[in-house]
Formats: C-alpha cells, structure tokens, sequence
C-alpha cells in the first residue's frame, strides 16, 4: 500500500491535554522508535497548547472554559477527512515495534464490514463470541462492560463521533458509554488474546501516568533510553504497588455523570456494582 493511499485511509489521533504535555516528549520519541516506517498523519488533540512535534495540534476552548473532553474529541474528529482513526492517548508509551502490516489488515477488515465500527490492536481480556486460533481480530460479545473503551484501536470515524458526547469524561465514557453501543447492531472486534500485541504497551496501570503521577515502571525505562528534559519530580510518581483508592465524592459524582450520560440505563452499572460488593465480600 503507498503513501499516498494511506494518507487517505487513516489518521493518528493522540488524545492529550495542557497538564499532561511533558508525556509527548516520550510518546513521539518511542512512535518513531518503533513505528519507524508510520506514513500515516498525526493529530494532537489538546486544550490550548502548541507543539513542535510532527503532528498536526488541533486546540479547543470551550464557551464556559472548562474543558469538556468528550465535545473536544467530537470537534477534533470533525476536523480530520479520513474515514478511519487510530485512537491513542498520549501516555501510551510504545515499548515494542508496531507491524504496519498488522495496521493494514485491521483497517482492510473495517473496510470490507460496513457493520464493523472498530478493531482493538491489544488483547482487551473481554469476552469474545469465539476462540477461533487463526484469525487476527474476533468480534467481541454484545451487551459487556467497557465493549467501548480506550484502548488502542482503529476506529470508524463518525461511528466513534456517534458514541461521544459533550460533557462525556474518559472514564464515564468507558463505563457509561458503553451502554450506547448494547443491542445497536454494531460489530466490535479486539485482537485475538493468542496473537501479539499490535500497539505494545505497558497497561498495568494504564499508561506511564496514573492519577496524575509517573508510573515508574515504564518512566525507568525511557529515561535513559532517549534525550528527555523532564524534571520528574514535579508529577512525582504513583506506587509501585498499589492502586489509590477514588474518594467517596468522587464516586458520587461519577455516579452522577452516568445518569446524565444515559439515564435509565445508569441502573446497570449499579446493579454490576452491588454484586461486584457482594461477591467480594464472600
């Protein structure tokens, strides 16, 4: 496939913000580390930053001046002319080579399925609809939780557009969201969990930040690998170990978002949350 064709086909969306610009320094250094033959065009979708790297920056205000993430993609996405766009956030940090070939082939099957809205370049761990050992992507099971989530993943544009909304947040998004995607006909496909990874990266705690912090476990190891100024110590680092617990406000109004995101159907995440409480009591 040649340049030009690719061009037409997809763009690279990295979903940042202000308070997270000193991670594109890692992240552009390790996508051209491993994906040294990427011919597809970038985005930085951000708030009001300008960047030097080679991408194309895409800034946002909204009317109240405070940033709606989920208005902020639509309108980022709005501005990009091709069908199909791979969605990273700028902490996923590559730490293994990206097969473009494996790229091609997951848009290829987006092409040829007018159903398919989405193909996941990691093992997702959720439920599939078969264990077929052959094939590169299996639809994903209807009706799961995080069926839409933020993982790398090549996706149908105005499909994607159709599952955000002003006032979404990325985490009500994957929670919430996800109810907008049951019973809508739609096929989701994630990379076989027997195949390698396309887009390599550290997910433990989902990316080299966590709650603001630097994971150090994927922080030690780009340090010394490339030229960074980053005074690591301002963001100071997460544990180790643990993951910190979301305070109790901060359950109520994610809580809150979920019932203005989808109302009625709101009521399925507290059911799986009550019996989430209860199985772990046991």
């Amino acid at each position: 496939m040649n340049q030009k064709t690719q061009h037409h086909d997809l763009t690279i969306v990295v979903n940042t913000c202000d308070a997270y610009h000193d991670v594109l320094k890692i992240f552009f250094h390790a996508l051209r580390d491993y994906w040294s033959d990427c011919s597809y065009p970038v985005v930085i979708n951000t708030e009001s930053n300008t960047h030097t790297y080679p991408a194309r920056v895409h800034t946002y205000r909204s009317g109240t001046g405070v940033d709606d993430w989920g208005d902020r993609l639509r309108f980022t996405l709005e501005s990009i002319d091709t069908e199909f766009v791979l969605m990273v956030y700028d902490d996923f940090i590559l730490d293994g080579p990206v097969d473009s070939q494996s790229v091609q082939a997951a848009l290829c099957l987006l092409k040829s399925q007018p159903k398919a809205v989405v193909t996941y370049l990691t093992d997702t761990s959720l439920p599939l609809v078969s264990n077929n050992a052959e094939s590169l992507f299996i639809p994903l099971r209807d009706k799961i939780d995080y069926r839409l989530n933020s993982a790398p993943a090549i996706w149908r544009k105005q499909a994607l557009m159709g599952y955000t909304v002003a006032g979404d947040t990325p985490w009500a998004w994957e929670v919430f969201g996800t109810y907008r995607t049951w019973g809508d006909g739609y096929v989701f496909y994630a990379l076989n969990p027997l195949k390698s990874n396309i887009y390599s990266y550290n997910h433990s705690k989902g990316g080299a930040i966590y709650r603001g912090k630097w994971v150090r476990e994927v922080v030690d190891q780009v340090a010394h690998k490339y030229p960074l100024e980053i005074d690591w110590s301002q963001r100071g680092f997460s544990s180790d170990t643990d993951f910190e617990k979301r305070s109790v406000m901060w359950k109520v109004r994610f809580m809150l978002k979920g019932y203005n995101m989808v109302g009625y159907k709101f009521t399925y995440f507290i059911f799986l949350y009550i019996r989430s409480k209860l199985h772990a009591a046991k």
